[in-house]
């Protein structure tokens, strides 16, 4: 099943442009596939973090989140 994308669209230092560039001209990988590798890379590891929180800090709310 095909996940549901969505545009970004952003304004970057050209140094960052430059080295995406440089990296795609050295792969031959297009710069959309890249920056989502990047990002996915990115998100997941987030989404990592996220649960290992919530595994150990359990999911009781405290007095001052209710």
């Amino acid at each position: 099943m095909a996940r549901e994308t969505a545009e970004l669209r952003a304004q970057l230092p050209r140094f960052i442009i430059d080295v995406l560039d440089g990296q795609c001209a050295a792969s031959g990988e297009c710069r959309t596939k890249l920056v989502a590798d990047i990002l996915g890379e990115w998100a997941n590891q987030r989404h990592r973090e996220a649960i290992l929180i919530i595994r150990v800090a359990g999911n009781k709310p405290t007095e001052s989140d209710k």
